[in-house]
C-alpha cells in the first residue's frame, strides 16, 4: 500500500523570497549614497529607469514590452491606472526623503503598520472579515500612532503616507489584476512624459545632478530602476513556489532590517516614547502574525 508523501516546502521559492525583501531591506543603503541628490530628482530617475529596466526584463524574456503594456492598459480604466502609477510615486517618494532625510525609523514603523491597514481596506473594499486578532493588531496600531502623536514628535504623518500608498498600491494592483512586474511598467511608462519634461526643465536651469556630478551619482541614478525591479522579480518568482503564509511572515524582514539599520547603521535618535509607540505596533503585528497561523490554508493571496 502506498502512502502519499507530503509536498517538501520549496527551497528555491523560499530562498528567492527572502533574499528579495533582504534586498529591499538594504536599500536604504543605496537611498543614502544619492543623500547628495534632491529626493524629488531621485524619483525621477528611478521612475524613467525603473521603465527601461522593466522593458528590458520582457525583451529578455522575448516577450514584447509594448504588447503587455497593451493588454494591461485594455482590461482596465486609464483613471484607475493613472491612480496606481501616481500613489506608488507618492510612496517611493516618501520612502527616498525618509532615508535621505535621517527619518528611516519612520519608513520602518509605517511598513509595519502596511499589512494592517491592508487587511483594513480588504474589509472595507473586498467585504472581507477581519479575525479578532487582526481587530486587537489594528486596535494596537491605532494606540501607537495616538502615543506617537501625544508624546513623540507629533503625528507621525511620513509613517501613515508609506503605510497608506503601500497599502492603497497594493488594492488598486489587485483591482487591476496584473503581475508585480506588468504594473512596474505600465505606472513607470504612463509616468514617463511628465518626468521627461521635468527633467529636461531641470537640466535648462542648471538645477540637475545627473550628468553634471560625478560619475558614481549617474551609475546610482540610472541603477535606481534596476535595485527598484531586482528584488521584486525575486519576490514574484518566490512566492509562486511557497505558501502565501510564508509570505506574510517574511515581510516583516524588511521593517526589521529598516529599524536595526536606522538604529545602529545611521545613528537615529531612539528615544524612550518611540520604543513605547514600537512596542505598541509590534504588540499588533504579533498578533497579526498569529492570525496568519491560525487561517486556514487557502488559494488567496496573505496580505
Amino acid at each position: 500500500m502506498n502512502s502519499e508523501i507530503p509536498p517538501q516546502p520549496d527551497r528555491t521559492g523560499l530562498i528567492q523570497v527572502t533574499v528579495g525583501y533582504l534586498v529591499w531591506g538594504l536599500l536604504p543603503f543605496y537611498w543614502k549614497a544619492l543623500d547628495h541628490v534632491a529626493s524629488f530628482e531621485v524619483l525621477l530617475h528611478r521612475i524613467i529607469w525603473c521603465a527601461v529596466w522593466s522593458a528590458a526584463y520582457f525583451l529578455v524574456l522575448r516577450k514584447n514590452p509594448f504588447t503587455i503594456l497593451l493588454q494591461a492598459w485594455r482590461s482596465s480604466s486609464f483613471a484607475l491606472l493613472l491612480f496606481s502609477s501616481l500613489i506608488v510615486a507618492v510612496n517611493w517618494l516618501a520612502y527616498i526623503y525618509a532615508v535621505t532625510s535621517g527619518n528611516l525609523l519612520q519608513a520602518s514603523l509605517g511598513y509595519y503598520i502596511c499589512p494592517i491597514l491592508i487587511v483594513m481596506l480588504g474589509v472595507l473594499l473586498f467585504k472581507e472579515t477581519m479575525t479578532g486578532l487582526q481587530k486587537i493588531a489594528l486596535i494596537c496600531c491605532v494606540l501607537g500612532v495616538i502615543y506617537s502623536t501625544l508624546r513623540v514628535d507629533g503625528f507621525p504623518w511620513l509613517s501613515l503616507l508609506i503605510a497608506g500608498t503601500f497599502a492603497a498600491y497594493g488594492t488598486v494592483k489587485k483591482i487591476i489584476g496584473v503581475d508585480g512586474v506588468t504594473a512596474l511598467l505600465s505606472d513607470t511608462v504612463i509616468l514617463s512624459p511628465a518626468v521627461l519634461a521635468v527633467m529636461a526643465v531641470l537640466h535648462v536651469r542648471g538645477d540637475a545632478a545627473f550628468l553634471a556630478g560625478g560619475i558614481s551619482t549617474n551609475l546610482l541614478l540610472v541603477g535606481a530602476g534596476l535595485a527598484t525591479l531586482l528584488p521584486l522579480m525575486l519576490f514574484i518568482q518566490g512566492t509562486i513556489k511557497i505558501p502565501y503564509k510564508t509570505v506574510g511572515f517574511l515581510q516583516f524582514i524588511t521593517p526589521t532590517m529598516a529599524f536595526f539599520l536606522g538604529v545602529f547603521a545611521f545613528n537615529e535618535p531612539f528615544s524612550l516614547h518611540q520604543g513605547i509607540t514600537f512596542l505598541l505596533i509590534i504588540l499588533g503585528v504579533c498578533c497579526y502574525i498569529i492570525s496568519l497561523i491560525k487561517r486556514p490554508r487557502s488559494g488567496e493571496p496573505l496580505p
